[in-house]
């Protein structure tokens, strides 16, 4: 018997305009196989200046970010 989520899906899918079908298709082809994405040398940068900052505890909790926002 298929889950909740999954009849909801489908049942919205059948819904969609046969033009908004390609995307929807697109998209989940992407989370089937998703594209892999060589980082440059510059992401490699961001990475390691990122781990170094948490590292030394200069980060603020998502749970701050989150509540700040509201």
């Amino acid at each position: 018997m298929p889950s909740t989520i999954r009849k909801e899906v489908i049942e919205a899918v059948n819904v969609l305009p046969e033009e908004d079908l390609i995307t929807v298709m697109e998209y989940i082809q992407f989370l089937c196989e998703p594209e892999e994405i060589e980082p440059t040398e510059g992401d490699m940068k961001a990475i390691a200046t990122g781990k170094d900052e948490y590292s030394a505890g200069e980060y603020v909790p998502w749970r701050k970010v989150k509540s700040d926002a509201v």
